[in-house]
């Protein structure tokens, strides 16, 4: 019979519990001049994965963020698949989708897997210029692609947006299931 030391299992419970406090759920919220709107993300296929699209319900969207790799790995509910931004070809300013895709997916020329970064309740990025309002670069906010509305991040101004934003939210992840 296999016997385990209780200096493992208190050493194994401690990283379970670490590692749980890592996951973040992720929600979105959005600002304008008109007020200020809050919800979760659902996910379509696309080319290279899965996009987001804004959503009312239940978040069962969580992922972690390796320091290390400097990428952003989805959790629930398709475990495994890291956070890319990909141009959108043409677009100006500079706008990329928020896509999920594979870590051996092969991406298009200017893509990203480790320009989002968690910042203080919501994500960043690191692309782009920064615009000198909440301490962020560029804009996150809805396109459409191929006819279906999706998140974004756009290389413009909260002005240039007509000051509308929207954010991409992090908070306690651990509870949520797939």
């Amino acid at each position: 019979m296999f016997k385990l030391s209780s200096a493992f299992v208190i050493s194994a419970l401690a990283f379970s519990a670490a590692r749980a406090q890592d996951i973040m759920g992720l929600s979105w919220n959005s600002t304008s001049p008109y007020g200020q709107s809050t919800g979760v993300f659902n996910l379509v296929e696309s080319t290279y994965g899965y996009q987001m699209v804004f959503a009312d319900g239940t978040s069962t969207l969580s992922a972690t963020y390796d320091s290390a790799s400097q990428t952003v790995t989805q959790v629930c509910p398709e475990a495994g698949l890291i956070a890319a931004m990909i141009p959108i070809e043409g677009s100006s300013p500079s706008t990329f989708t928020i896509e999920w895709v594979d870590s051996t997916a092969i991406l298009p020329a200017g893509s990203s897997t480790t320009s989002l970064v968690p910042g203080d309740g919501a994500f960043v990025t690191t692309m782009g210029s920064p615009n000198g309002v909440f301490a962020q670069n560029g804009v996150f906010k809805q396109v459409s692609v191929d006819g279906t509305y999706v998140v974004a991040w756009a290389d413009e101004t909260f002005e240039d947006n007509k000051d509308v934003t929207a954010w991409i939210d992090i908070a306690d992840g651990s509870a949520i299931t797939c």
